[in-house]
């Protein structure tokens, strides 16, 4: 006899399991299980993919400078959850602007997809470093952590409602590398439809709904690199001004750290409590590699329950390890949660 009935047979309706649990019906309730409770009924909603082109060549040999290349969603969709690009390895690109309609709403950086993919899909890290070579050998494709991005329509970004706030991704690339034509780089983008009752209600109404996003600050190291390397780091960060959930760095030497928000501060904490192998799979993350050190500061990653940077003036992250040489750069990614609010026709984005 296998062991499916001993939960049944040993409940006492005491102790931990009857918080949540019962075996006996209550009458003056209706009884609800996984068996037979009945499913909410939800709209439905369409999805599909979406293939853009790249719109122009590139040119970028060494004689060159930056050049950029913008990608414009389609503004015929409802939401769109998903972005991936075919094209320049990552270290290729300078910065990513997400714009919606003409405001710049995100600024994504090359650590800020290394180390979102990392954690949240669970990408190896080996297989987002791209070539040092000045010469373009492989497209690579990679998702591009948008805000909004989500594994679910309920935290995508809603487009819907918004009829001059369409989506526009703008590139720029390093110099330093081969030509590339418009046919080497393109975006695939996973949009949904919703129906014409819900489109009907965003028209009379004021819409608040919770998206998944991040923030960057890049800190350059004083001094040049023939400078003696310094200890430790002090990382401001009062540009963010999210709900954060949690906090990526690359795994630079570093061997502890001390997060301080406003008069509260976390003590030194080893890197190797930090680590992804420890923080991933508990902290609703995919990822599992060590190099990406997670410092959480919510029950769950893109909880609601982060704290509003918005709200403090004194945000700081200090970093402690063997070696910070002159004019090298910290790149740190915050992760959580913005408002977005869709009324009349246009979209804004409120911690």
């Amino acid at each position: 006899m296998g062991i499916d009935n001993v939960a049944i047979k040993t409940f006492n309706s005491s102790g931990a399991q009857s918080v949540c649990r019962a075996n006996e019906a209550d009458e003056t309730k209706l009884i609800e299980s996984q068996f037979l409770t009945k499913c909410t009924t939800e709209y439905i909603n369409g999805s599909g993919m979406t293939h853009i082109q790249g719109n122009s060549a590139l040119d970028l040999s060494p004689t060159t400078t930056s050049q950029t290349q913008t990608f414009y969603l389609p503004s015929d969709c409802d939401a769109i959850s998903d972005v991936i690009y075919t094209g320049t390895t990552v270290d290729q690109i300078i910065k990513i602007e997400v714009k919606v309609g003409n405001l710049v709403v995100q600024t994504i950086k090359p650590d800020d997809i290394y180390t979102r993919n990392v954690t949240e899909l669970g990408v190896p890290l080996s297989t987002l470093t791209g070539s040092t070579s000045p010469v373009v050998t492989a497209t690579q494709s990679f998702s591009i952590p948008i805000i909004g991005r989500a594994k679910n329509v309920r935290n995508s970004f809603l487009q819907a409602g918004g009829t001059t706030n369409a989506m526009s991704l703008k590139f720029t690339y390093v110099s330093g590398i081969n030509s590339v034509s418009a046919a080497d780089t393109s975006v695939c983008v996973m949009t949904h439809q919703i129906t014409k009752t819900e489109k009907d209600f965003l028209a009379k109404n004021i819409i608040n709904r919770v998206v998944n996003t991040s923030q960057n600050v890049t800190f350059t190291v004083p001094g040049l690199s023939t400078d003696p390397s310094l200890n430790a780091v002090t990382i401001d960060l009062s540009s963010i001004n999210i709900n954060v959930s949690h906090i990526l760095f690359p795994n630079s030497n570093v061997t502890k750290a001390e997060l301080i928000l406003g008069n509260d501060r976390t003590g030194n904490i080893p890197i190797g409590c930090l680590s992804t192998v420890h923080n991933s799979e508990i902290f609703s993350l995919a990822g599992s590699d060590k190099d990406i050190p997670i410092i959480k500061t919510a029950d769950s990653a893109f909880s609601t329950a982060g704290i509003p940077f918005s709200r403090l003036n004194n945000k700081k992250l200090i970093l402690t390890g063997g070696s910070f040489a002159g004019g090298s750069t910290v790149s740190v990614t915050a992760c959580g949660t913005q408002i977005q609010t869709t009324v009349g026709g246009s979209i804004s984005f409120s911690s």
